[in-house]
């Protein structure tokens, strides 16, 4: 193109970022500044997303003092992106600050402040934004919500509020439980545990548990030495996934720490004759979603 105006640009910067290429949107951002293009709403809201993926505070700092230094005015698109990317960025106190001064605000902006307090370790602080969104009326909780709020009874240990949420959840808000919730649900008993109300709990699902879900209770079953449950869980994921050859190694290794050699000898047989080989990058579900 001969001629580029501030919709071209826009439109590039905001493709980039809704496409999770966060490196690319930035680095078209920089050079629409320097060639002397003025920055609108929508393009600094999807640099801002950008930097919240990237870790990019600096970047999002100097938007946001460039956003009070041409007198932008902030609507609910741009104010909820700098409180993401301040969330995202664990400056949990100036989101705060910036969620408390906005005019008007909507479900993203909520869940943005939520989700984050949630994550970083303000359990406290999510679950009474919670109540004030309730006590508001304004605006319903959706499904992101809901995980925000689970993961934020995790961090607290509040599991007589998580299974009220998790429970009345489609009663309350019209939400039905997605994988979401119950690997929120199943960390929180695990955590605790309360390893058969979350293999129950798993066995409820009206679809199958992914290996999210499993690898989280196999990951509290080792933490509580709880074999028994670990084996069925085993079993469940070897069917999901039976090239995830890893559950055996955790098996295996719950079998040493109680002594059961001749079971840590079935399972090395079982691999060897399998050519099976452990692999890498075990994680379980941490509740992160904004």
């Amino acid at each position: 193109m001969h001629e580029r105006n501030t919709i071209v640009w826009t439109t590039m910067v905001s493709g980039y970022a809704q496409n999770f290429c966060s490196n690319e949107a930035v680095a078209l951002f920089h050079e629409m500044m320097r060639m002397g293009i003025e920055p609108c709403d929508a393009s600094l809201a999807s640099v801002l997303s950008a930097c919240a993926r990237l870790g990019g505070l600096q970047l999002g700092r100097q938007i946001h003092e460039l956003i009070i230094e041409k007198d932008i005015v902030v609507g609910v698109i741009l104010g909820t992106a700098l409180i993401d990317m301040y969330v995202k960025n664990g400056e949990i106190s100036v989101a705060r600050k910036l969620f408390v001064g906005m005019p008007e605000r909507n479900i993203a902006t909520w869940n943005a402040l939520i989700c984050g307090s949630a994550h970083y370790g303000h359990a406290r602080y999510a679950l009474e934004l919670f109540q004030q969104m309730e006590e508001e009326l304004e605006i319903q909780p959706n499904d992101i919500t809901i995980v925000g709020v689970l993961t934020a009874c995790c961090h607290a240990g509040k599991i007589d509020l998580a299974r009220w949420v998790f429970h009345s959840m489609e009663k309350n808000y019209g939400i039905e439980p997605k994988v979401e919730h119950y690997g929120c649900m199943v960390d929180l008993l695990g955590r605790s545990g309360r390893l058969k109300e979350a293999e129950e709990l798993v066995k409820g699902m009206k679809w199958e548990a992914d290996v999210v879900v499993l690898g989280a209770l196999l990951s509290a079953c080792r933490s509580h030495g709880e074999i028994e449950i670990a084996e069925r869980v085993v079993e469940n994921i070897l069917r999901v996934d039976p090239e995830n050859h890893g559950v055996y190694v955790v098996l295996s290794n719950m079998y040493a720490e109680v002594g059961r050699w001749e079971d840590v000898e079935r399972l090395r047989r079982v691999m060897s004759h399998g050519g099976l080989k452990k692999i890498s990058g075990w994680s379980c579900f941490d509740g992160t979603e904004s």
